[in-house]
């Protein structure tokens, strides 16, 4: 998005930080590509996107923030897929405009200048900045009507150019715009993604976020992973990942295994938060699936995350919900690390004990506890538990309060078919990420490696499960 702010051509914007501009409409701050605002802002040698805005989703008032450009620094992904980027065109800009909503319901903002100054020069040609060198929407309608005779890129940069001598797209924008028009035509994203479930006969549902007429949620299940899921309906695990899409929407996986340990995939859902509200719609979807009551989950598997936890005991009442023991372990020994500090502690041969050395002796007293296979040795390990962690009475609180759950001797009553862990969902992540080429694409490209992992599997498990037919005397 690009913001207007009046300012001489030939000298750099220099606005008292004090000052409020006129109202603006919000339908043109949030529309990227106003012809006017490009056109004004290529005059001003710069060009402003937005930086952090809220619709009033989370109980705040709607507000806008726009940021120049290249401000900010560069941030390298954790997944590296390349050489490190020598450079970059972030320069930490500091240049910053506030914009608040005046009236709910309306379109007027009122802009505040929280930083009006720039640290670099103004550029005379904005060649290669990636708003102002966007198709505007008579570029694209003109490239696509190229792209159907198949005109090459070049001729097509070309024939723009021609058409306006001012333009800055270049020939990666070219390359772009045709590529995604050969593949889904004029369909937006979601259209695109919502057209491939329906083709490849996957079962989807979708929500609309509150009044308003787009999705904010969406599940989609194979129908080999549905019939599996009615099959083995003993564990149910399920987590939440990131970092794969460039919305950075979460992606919840739902996963179950045979009893002959083969994991498979049931259902995904991207959800626009990670609430409560969002994740109980996602499960009641997933308890769907299944043709009766009798074939509800005995055991479903979560971390330690508050929405997921709660949402369970919502939508499977009668199943038994156990917290993930790799992240109760990884939560103790946090807690461990920050309650019980060692000082001047000395042990019974009047040596010093170390930090690292106590923190192992607590932990190896917790492990005792989690493997408790009697009540007995359950009782006596949290005595040994409590004498060990006597001088942290907040660590030991915390730990009767919110950890003495899975402990192995209770787990072991109900059919949990080794779910005790979120580690078989955290398998299928890996093995989906593998199959992602690009961490920042958008829903229907990841989408088509969902797919193409799915279909890995299912045909992977015909060979471990084969039809009827092939018993046939």
């Amino acid at each position: 998005m690009d913001v207007l702010v009046d300012a001489s051509i030939d000298k750099q914007p220099d606005i008292v930080p004090s000052s409020v501009l006129p109202v603006v409409s919000l339908e043109v701050l949030d529309d990227p590509e106003n012809a006017k605002v490009r056109e004004k802002a290529r005059k001003l040698g710069f060009t402003i996107v937005i930086g952090k805005s809220d619709k009033d989703d989370n109980g705040r008032s709607a507000f806008v923030t726009v940021i120049c450009e290249i401000g900010g620094s560069y941030r390298e992904y954790k997944r590296k897929t390349r050489c490190k980027i020598a450079g970059s065109v972030k320069c930490e800009c500091t240049f910053r405009l506030r914009g608040y909503l005046l009236i709910a319901g309306e379109c007027d903002l009122s802009i505040k200048v929280g930083y009006g100054t720039h640290n670099h020069d103004m550029a005379d040609v904005l060649k290669g900045h990636k708003t102002v060198g966007s198709l505007n929407p008579n570029e694209r309608v003109h490239l696509y009507e190229m792209a159907e005779p198949k005109v090459p890129p070049r001729q097509m940069l070309t024939n723009l150019r021609k058409r306006n001598k001012h333009t800055s797209t270049t020939i990666k924008h070219v390359y772009n715009a045709t590529h995604r028009y050969r593949i889904r035509g004029l369909r937006t994203d979601m259209q695109h993604l919502l057209k491939s479930l329906v083709e490849n006969e996957y079962v989807y549902t979708c929500r609309n976020y509150r009044d308003f007429d787009y999705i904010s949620d969406i599940f989609w299940a194979h129908p080999n992973g549905i019939k599996l899921f009615n099959t083995f309906s003993t564990g149910l695990v399920l987590d939440s990942t990131y970092n794969t899409n460039k919305y950075r929407l979460p992606l919840l996986e739902f996963v179950a295994n045979t009893f002959t340990q083969l994991i498979f995939s049931i259902g995904f859902t991207y959800m626009m938060y990670e609430k409560e509200e969002h994740v109980t719609w996602a499960l009641e979807r997933c308890r769907k699936l299944l043709h009766s009551k009798d074939l509800y989950p005995k055991v479903v598997v979560t971390d330690h995350d508050n929405a997921l936890m709660n949402d369970v005991d919502t939508v499977f009442p009668e199943s038994t919900a156990l917290l993930c023991e790799y992240h109760i372990e990884r939560n103790v020994r946090a807690k461990c690390k920050t309650d019980c500090k060692v000082n001047d502690l000395k042990g019974k041969d009047g040596k010093v004990i170390k930090p690292n050395s106590m923190v192992k002796t607590i932990m190896r007293a917790w492990e005792d506890i989690m493997d408790s296979d009697t009540e007995k040795t359950y009782v006596d390990n949290c005595n040994r538990f409590k004498v060990v962690c006597e001088k942290w009475h907040k660590f030991v609180e915390y730990v009767e309060s919110t950890m003495l759950g899975p402990v192995k001797y209770w787990v072991n009553q109900v059919m949990h078919m080794e779910n005790t862990t979120t580690n078989r969902v955290e398998s299928a992540y890996n093995r989906l990420k593998n199959y992602l080429t690009n961490i920042m694409g958008d829903l229907s490209t990841n989408w088509e490696s969902v797919h193409d992992m799915l279909e890995s599997v299912t045909t992977y498990s015909h060979t471990r499960f084969l039809p009827d037919e092939h018993y046939h005397a």
